[in-house]
């Protein structure tokens, strides 16, 4: 049920975007609408112009109950805070905390901007947009994220009948299910709150004692020449967890995300599953509860991930193939940033039944991992090769909180790469797989400390072979000898240049 749609298309709320622009100062900002409440740890400005700074939960706790992991209706957990611009030229940024803070930090380190301190105000000079972070007193607790683009083009018309369009404002559903050729807009100043629909019942798991609420926000399910786009936000925290995905792209084909803000998903984020040429580009999601995996491409072929900051509390950007048969080839993940709070930040993961081939992860920056920076994590029978890790950066703060409640337990340090074949509770399939040609290439790391990794294959039969590890740098210098690395006797043709 889409609360004020009339038709299945058409406009959700009359009024055309109320968005600051101010031009001379290069500076494009919308409102935030009336029910959003301002984040109490920052206020911004940029050249001037007020920037509203939202705030999102992150880190929601995790509780250990009859032996496995699940959540309480309303986690306990941390806050962070984000703020949604775009820009024409370069800007000044200002950016007033409202605690006590001694220094500041913005990552990625790799983008060389050193922000001053003036009068307890931060101020930064963006020469072009991207995707920010900062820190304070080099701890990973109350960040700001700045989400900074282009201006949008191809803005469609809410008058057009195959647009879906919500206006600035509130707006709230359980489903919408988009058709064919249909675009769907999020105007800036937009807030799309999803809640389950009135007769949501769910369905119970004896395996995982919780209550699954099947579904999504957005369902993008056999349909083609779809576009999702705009400034505005798709909230989620009204769904108990596990519930919705964000975003289902199943059985799809031509689709294009772009621009818009997700915010505490229930479950899954975005989903791309049996579909092929799909295009994600300046997606920004920022969730807290767990198994809210960023964007995961599942069978999928000729998939395309662009420019996207990831936050997120499971494997932020990974490949995937649930069900045997239709290999996942070709896909292409370029300038993401991404902040993991659980799991694996970029890689193949888990559910494993079918060929997996040409993987590319280039030009991403990792400001913040829990447990495993890169990977490929095979639990099933498939062989996963020509998987490309070039261009990353890797950042560690020098005090990330690692502890939280539950989290005590796994709070040992990140590794930098974690790759094995093995059994697991995700897994399907009776016989072991395989990874084969698998490259890291022109890794920049920036911690205190040197990340170990840990290479396994399962027995000779199922093994890692022909794994290529060259340019390591470690805060600008040659990493150490060896790059920390263990290994099995599983494990053939290691190759560290």
């Amino acid at each position: 049920m889409l609360i004020g749609i009339l038709g299945g298309a058409g406009i959700i709320g009359t009024r055309h975007p109320h968005k600051k622009v101010d031009m001379a100062h290069h500076v494009i900002a919308w409102p935030a609408p009336a029910g959003e409440t301002a984040s109490p740890d920052y206020t911004m400005t940029v050249d001037g112009t007020p920037v509203f700074v939202y705030q999102a939960r992150v880190r929601a706790e995790i509780l250990q109950h009859a032996g496995l992991w699940t959540h309480l209706v309303d986690p306990a957990g941390e806050r962070a805070s984000f703020a949604i611009f775009d820009q024409t030229a370069p800007v000044t940024i200002t950016i007033h905390p409202t605690r006590h803070f001694s220094s500041a930090k913005i990552l990625p380190i790799g983008a060389g901007i050193t922000p001053e301190i003036v009068d307890g105000a931060i101020r930064i000079t963006l020469p072009q947009p991207r995707h920010l972070t900062l820190t304070l007193d080099d701890s990973d607790v109350r960040p700001l994220h700045l989400f900074i683009s282009a201006p949008e083009r191809d803005i469609p018309s809410p008058h057009d009948p195959h647009v879906v369009y919500f206006g600035p404002g509130i707006h709230e559903l359980d489903t919408l299910r988009v058709r064919n050729g249909q675009t769907v807009y999020l105007a800036g100043g937009a807030v799309v709150r999803a809640k389950l629909a009135p007769d949501a019942k769910g369905e119970y798991s004896e395996q995982w004692k919780v209550t699954f609420h099947n579904g999504a926000v957005f369902d993008l399910s056999d349909t083609s020449n779809v576009r999702i786009c705009g400034r505005g936000i798709l909230d989620a925290a009204l769904v108990p967890h596990p519930g919705y995905t964000m975003l289902n792209i199943t059985r799809a084909h031509n689709i294009v995300v772009e621009g818009i803000v997700l915010r505490d998903a229930a479950n899954w984020n975005v989903i791309i599953n049996h579909s092929y040429d799909v295009r994600v580009n300046n997606l920004r999601l920022i969730s807290g509860r767990l198994n809210s995996d960023g964007i995961n491409s599942v069978n999928s072929q000729r998939v395309q991930i662009r420019n996207c900051f990831v936050r997120n509390h499971d494997d932020s950007i990974a490949v995937k193939t649930t069900e045997p048969g239709l290999a996942a080839e070709d896909i292409d993940v370029e300038g993401c940033t991404i902040w993991n709070d659980w799991g694996y930040a970029l890689g193949v993961t888990y559910e494993t039944r079918a060929p997996i081939h040409r993987v590319r992860y280039h030009n991403c920056a990792i400001i913040f991992g829990r447990h495993w920076y890169l990977g490929v994590h095979v639990s099933d029978s498939a062989l996963i090769s020509d998987i490309a890790f070039t261009g990353i950066e890797i950042d560690e703060l020098a005090h990330a909180t690692r502890s939280m409640g539950a989290y005590a337990a796994l709070a040992g340090a990140p590794q930098l790469l974690h790759m094995n074949i093995t059994e697991d509770c995700w897994g399907h399939d009776h016989e072991r797989g395989h990874i084969a040609q698998i490259t890291l290439d022109g890794l920049a790391i920036y911690a205190p400390s040197f990340p170990a990794s840990e290479i396994n294959g399962f027995d000779p039969e199922h093994a890692i072979r022909n794994v290529v590890i060259r340019d390591v740098r470690w805060n600008g210098r040659p990493a150490p000898a060896g790059l920390k690395i263990s290994h099995n006797a599983a494990v053939y043709g290691l190759q560290l240049e």
